[in-house]
């Protein structure tokens, strides 16, 4: 232990005291569960809209500067469906 922190509070048995409160969720999981839903549909929106990005811009490149550019250049994700 390094020098001037204080040193954890022990039980009478030697273990380290219990902190109370925790292991037990305090707030509602149907309020959890709808804010990682958006979130997360946030995400994937976001996602879509660089992929359809990215893929406009390499659809927009003339023939010949795809080609000398090679396949690296070619956008990672996958192509989004049109809707």
């Amino acid at each position: 232990m390094a020098q001037g922190e204080p040193a954890k509070k022990r039980g009478p048995k030697g273990g380290v005291k219990h902190t109370p409160g925790r292991g037990h969720d305090r707030k509602s999981i149907r309020t959890k569960k709808r804010r990682f839903a958006r979130k997360a549909a946030a995400r994937r929106q976001k996602q879509t809209e660089d992929a359809r990005r990215a893929w406009d811009e390499w659809d927009a490149l003339p023939d010949d500067v795809k080609r000398l550019l090679g396949p690296a250049a070619q956008p990672r994700m996958p192509r989004p469906q049109d809707g």
